[in-house]
């Protein structure tokens, strides 16, 4: 009888779609879907789990899906990809370098208009750098998300022991070589090196804030390069100083030693005195234990400049959920979003306000000197942001890194230059 009772119930929901037979679970078939796409490691990828979780607590009528990708190229790959095929994210991060390529092909949402139209966040409340980083033909495409650096992690412990001075604000050249050789130690005996003064990744990106140092161009034009200007006796003796960190002082792991072993890792097990990196690694530093590590300013030598490392949240200009994107965007920039990410660790907030705030600065998480972080934004430059770029660094970085491990019949401009030509000529007016 009871059975015949239920079916019958059902039957009565089925037909006349009776919204409460479901149970008290809420409906979410008319709630607005939007897809974001993400690239970090799963310390990084935690805390954008957060920070929807918060944004779906207080817009209920809106469900994000995160499409998380744990490498940089495979998430390059995955965007074009989709982009291609007519699918892409709603929404998706990507650093400055590497989403010229689809505003070139007018697939993006012009998002500073709209975003500032709607009052909730103004140009000014943001960093100039990341703005004008993210500005394409004049207007600002993406909506900047943070303001990192490239900065010297450096394992407190370490230096101490070798009885080595912290860095500070103003060390040189000289002193950043003379730690990373102190630090550099075969500390069993066996005649194999055990802890590398410095981790390193010869890439373009690495290599750029010390050709600026040293008053050296990294391209002939930012705007429109047409080709890479290495040739320049300060250009050279730039590349001279950081080759030489293998070549010849071998303060750095060997090419088949770092593909073994990433830099970061052997950072966080403690085989490595110093490391250059961006902001991102600090979210990962704060999940390992027993590690008394900090940041420092990049060394100076006849100038202080440091490069700018920067993401944004773009959209698809084929999204059909851009109101609940625009919301997303709003409230990850708002106070109750932007601290979620600075407490991970994860960014520099690009909104001034939070980066300037006890959430960034706070003295009882590492690092110790976040504010370098924050004094490292007046001395930032940034790489091109041209369509091709991305596609220049990816031939090029494979050049860089043979020209720091092994012997070059050629110097490295004239290598560069040859391998991207094809490139340069096809973006430049």
């Amino acid at each position: 009888m009871a059975r015949t009772l239920t079916l019958k119930f059902l039957l009565i929901c089925i037909l006349f779609n009776l919204s409460g037979c479901g149970g008290s679970e809420p409906t979410v078939s008319n709630s607005a879907v939007i897809q974001l796409q993400a690239f970090g490691d799963p310390a990084e990828l935690e805390s954008y789990k957060e920070l929807i979780a918060a944004f779906e607590r207080e817009n209920t009528d809106v469900r994000v899906e995160l499409i998380p990708v744990g490498k940089q190229k495979d998430h390059m790959a995955k965007l074009t990809t989709s982009f291609v095929g007519g699918k892409p994210p709603d929404l998706f991060l990507i650093n400055f370098r590497r989403y010229g390529q689809f505003a070139e092909k007018d697939v993006l949402e012009p998002l500073g208009p709209k975003i500032f139209e709607r009052g909730k966040l103004k140009e000014d409340d943001l960093y100039e750098q990341t703005v004008e980083a993210f500005t394409y033909n004049g207007t600002l495409t993406c909506i900047p998300q943070n303001v990192s650096s490239l900065v010297v992690y450096y394992n407190r412990t370490l230096f101490e022991q070798a009885n080595i001075p912290l860095p500070n604000d103003g060390w040189t050249w000289d002193d950043f070589l003379a730690a990373a050789k102190a630090l550099t130690k075969d500390t069993d005996g066996d005649g194999k090196t055990d802890v590398y003064g410095l981790g390193f990744e010869p890439t373009l990106i690495r290599i750029a804030p010390f050709l600026w140092q040293n008053r050296a161009e990294l391209v002939d034009n930012l705007s429109h390069p047409t080709r890479f200007t290495l040739g320049a006796s300060a250009a050279t003796e730039a590349l001279y100083f950081i080759r030489s960190w293998y070549s010849v002082h071998k303060i750095v792991p060997s090419l088949v030693e770092s593909k073994s072993e990433d830099p970061e890792s052997r950072f966080a097990r403690g085989g490595l005195g110093m490391i250059l990196q961006s902001r991102r690694y600090t979210a990962t530093l704060r999940g390992v234990p027993n590690l008394d590590w900090d940041v420092a300013p990049l060394p100076q030598r006849l100038q202080k400049v440091t490069v700018l490392h920067s993401d944004a949240y773009c959209m698809a200009k084929s999204s059909t959920a851009k109101d609940a994107a625009y919301r997303f965007i709003e409230f990850a920039l708002s106070p109750s979003g932007a601290e979620i990410l600075a407490k991970s660790g994860r960014t520099v907030p690009a909104v001034k306000s939070i980066a300037n705030s006890p959430v960034f600065l706070d003295p009882t998480q590492r690092p110790r000197s976040a504010n370098v972080f924050l004094d490292s934004i007046s001395t930032m430059r940034r790489t091109p942001n041209i369509g091709v770029w991305n596609e220049i660094e990816t031939r090029a970085d494979s050049i860089v890194e043979e020209w720091f491990f092994s012997e070059f019949n050629e110097p490295l401009g004239i290598e560069l230059n040859a391998a991207t030509k094809d490139l340069f000529q096809g973006d430049s007016p």
